[in-house]
């Protein structure tokens, strides 16, 4: 018997590890002997290799290229093409890698690599599962919660997810600025994808704030305060449909700061740093007043920092 801080381990043995050898002979050698390592001896440091090894196994990568460069931020379906059944086979595989039972509704909320890299890492140390439930939304259910709606409306559905929202919307070509943006080459205009960026943030205020900060923002006080950065890298035409990605950065009445991307056919669209919107008991002629002022923001950890407006 091993004994760890939070569990005794029974012992591998020559058929269990018979077993594993042969499961995982199609694997890289350093995924193998991570597994090895983490069920002979519940070293801890071994799972995040097994965690990257056994997903590069069902991925397809450029020479040089690994997974443990890839942000938490990763989406497991749009950036890493992994579908239904890919990811049915990466869950199998690290059940029986690290010895454990994903439950059915903990993996319906994984939905990036940040989340399959905490939850694995929760029940191998036996913590509680971390990763945030997801709140799903369709256009229907949109149209009841947003102030703005068709045909200004430019989200199709929608995820919650702790600080993070996911969205998308299809251009169908129909929509009123195609025929003036531009003459026989539609373009979907920049300041529509930002308007998209805006009301996913929206989304997010009024559904979170509630619960974060016991106050409900009123629709009609939410305001579009600006972007510290904003940078697009290609366009979007009729008939794309754009993956919207954001995380909330710094949240302070009446201030909530977003930083994501947008891509379309699996490609970077736009990115954006601080895109800022204001609820509440707000007042924009302090910020006329001084526009470079600085809004001290709690980070996370109860820090002080300073966003700028």
């Amino acid at each position: 018997m091993i004994h760890t801080e939070n569990s005794v381990v029974t012992k591998l043995t020559d058929e269990q590890e018979a077993k594993l050898r042969e499961s995982f002979k199609r694997f890289s050698p350093e995924t193998l002997e991570a597994i090895l390592r983490f069920r002979r001896e519940r070293d801890l440091d071994a799972v995040i290799v097994s965690i990257h090894g056994i997903i590069e196994r069902y991925l397809k990568f450029d020479p040089g290229e690994h997974i443990a460069q890839r942000p938490d931020t990763t989406r497991l379906g749009e950036d890493l093409g992994i579908d239904s059944l890919t990811m049915l086979e990466i869950v199998m595989s690290i059940e029986e890698g690290l010895d454990f039972r994903a439950e059915d509704s903990d993996v319906r909320n994984i939905r990036t690599l940040g989340d399959v890299r905490r939850y694995v890492d929760d029940r191998v140390h036996g913590r509680p599962v971390s990763i945030a439930m997801i709140e799903t939304y369709d256009r229907y259910r949109l149209c009841l919660i947003l102030p703005q709606q068709p045909p200004f409306l430019f989200l199709d559905k929608a995820e919650l997810q702790g600080d993070a929202v996911r969205a998308t919307y299809l251009f169908r070509g129909d929509e009123f600025f195609f025929p003036g943006h531009f003459l026989n080459d539609p373009v979907v205009p920049a300041s529509i994808v930002y308007e998209a960026l805006g009301q996913a943030c929206c989304l997010w205020m009024l559904e979170q704030v509630p619960s974060r900060l016991q106050q409900t923002p009123a629709t009609n006080q939410l305001l579009f305060v600006g972007m510290d950065e904003a940078r697009f890298f290609r366009r979007a035409k009729p008939n794309d449909e754009i993956h919207i990605s954001l995380t909330l950065t710094r949240l302070r009445a009446p201030l909530a700061i977003f930083s994501g991307q947008v891509k379309v056919q699996n490609q970077l669209l736009a990115r954006v740093e601080g895109l800022t919107l204001a609820f509440g008991d707000f007042n924009p002629a302090a910020f006329d007043a001084a526009p470079k002022a600085a809004v001290n923001s709690p980070s996370r950890n109860g820090a002080e920092v300073s966003a700028r407006v």
